[in-house]
């Protein structure tokens, strides 16, 4: 037992250093950088904004991991293997550039196959870390790894922006994603040094995951995630294409929000155990709510101090959801616990991109009203707070089995700020 203990012990060190590897590397696909190689390579319109969910609506093909059992029986080479091929297919990238390919497609490429098959990757680690990390330690675990990834992530986003801010377009990118390519492939080989715990289930078919459906805490779970995710993401587009932020206090406000979630990781995975995971969640969508309030009302002239205001309630409340969040998840999930995750997966993915869709389709339609110093976009926040509040009150009615009481929002920060938990 104690030898089995220590196995495991040793792969949740692992998987804190391949976490933050992976966070550094993924940040090239994301933000400045990924918009960088969008104009490099001539992207349209359309082609940008599919590649930049894709992180999110990949998940909708979670619903077929449990197939990749029918091919891979080991739980352990399926996450290898799988993460192998999708995060050595950005060397596609870097390769491109040296030849001088000047096609999108072939850039877009890596793109779609990266977040695809490490949506899968995804699934199967988090049922294994659900066997691997004890319940009682989850919150802390996860709050040190979340905090490591993003120290990680921080120091990317510097790293990246003082290449592309001091040499040329084209050189720099393929500097950063050569870089990148190197790094994925070694998490992979990481991931390949964990000790991963084989479960062995009857049924793998898609009826099985369905069928999950039957626990009634991870059903109504799934309603809640289809209401927060409805907001859809438009606030980073509004900064760009709208207020004009310049992209170095954008950097700025990202080091804001980074360090901010550093600390906060830790301090929230050290209480939310006593606290309650679903406290925490309740705790974080309430500081949540300000955010689209404050797009409301944001505008040029105005969007400085709002700015900043708005990163700092992002960091307080998104780093308790994003915690809590994934452990109370693991929490309601019985086993086996990737069919659970699977179509856990498939409704956010399903979600994002309605969202997406339907957000567009709204701000196609007001996106030229002017009401005094209100635009369409500030309108189609207002319309976000809204689901979002529906969202909150849907979530405090949810009776997910945990111990704790449903506690006011200002219990809640009343016990984080004196810490008697």
């Amino acid at each position: 037992m104690g030898k089995l203990t220590d196995k495991y012990e040793k792969t949740m060190k692992l998987s804190i250093f391949e976490g933050a590897l992976y966070t550094f590397s993924f940040n090239a696909t994301q933000g400045f950088v990924y918009s960088t190689l969008a104009m490099e390579y001539g992207f349209s319109p359309v082609v940008l904004s599919v590649i930049a969910v894709l992180p999110s609506t990949a998940q909708i093909i979670q619903l077929f991991t449990p197939m990749i059992y029918k091919l891979i029986p080991s739980k352990r080479k399926a996450i290898f293997w799988t993460s192998l091929i999708a995060r050595s297919s950005f060397i596609i990238i870097p390769i491109s550039m040296l030849l001088e390919i000047k096609s999108y497609k072939i850039i877009v490429l890596p793109f779609i196959v990266f977040n695809i098959l490490n949506s899968i990757v995804g699934n199967l680690w988090t049922s294994a870390m659900k066997n691997i990390v004890p319940e009682e330690k989850r919150n802390r675990y996860f709050g040190f790894r979340n905090t490591v990834a993003t120290f990680a992530g921080l120091t990317a986003w510097v790293l990246f922006s003082i290449i592309l801010q001091f040499l040329d377009r084209k050189v720099g990118l393929l500097i950063i994603y050569s870089l990148s390519a190197g790094i994925f492939i070694y998490t992979s080989y990481l991931l390949y040094l964990h000790s991963i715990p084989e479960t062995k289930v009857v049924d793998f078919g898609i009826s099985a995951v369905f069928s999950t459906l039957k626990n009634k805490k991870f059903a109504q779970f799934l309603g809640f995630v289809f209401a927060i995710q409805f907001a859809g993401p438009f606030f980073s587009y509004f900064e760009v294409s709208q207020l004009k932020v310049p992209y170095s206090y954008l950097g700025f406000l990202n080091v804001i929000n980074s360090v901010l979630a550093m600390f906060l990781y830790t301090f929230y995975g050290k209480i939310s155990t006593n606290v309650g995971e679903k406290n925490m969640i309740r705790y974080g969508i309430t500081l949540a709510l300000g955010i689209p309030l404050i797009y409301s009302f944001m505008t040029p002239s105005n969007y400085k101090y709002l700015l900043i205001i708005d990163v700092i309630i992002a960091a307080l409340g998104w780093s308790a959801i994003n915690l809590s969040y994934f452990t109370l998840l693991l929490k309601i999930s019985d086993e086996p616990s990737e069919n659970f995750i699977s179509l856990h997966a498939f409704v956010a993915g399903l979600a994002s991109l309605i969202a997406s869709y339907s957000g567009g389709k709204v701000l196609s339609a007001i996106k030229d009203i002017e009401f005094g110093f209100l635009t369409g976009y500030n309108i189609l926040f207002m319309i976000a707070f809204i689901l979002r509040i529906i969202a909150l009150i849907y979530f405090i009615k949810l009776n997910l089995g945990e111990d704790k009481r449903n506690l006011r929002f200002t219990q809640i920060a009343y016990m984080i700020v004196t810490r008697r938990f």
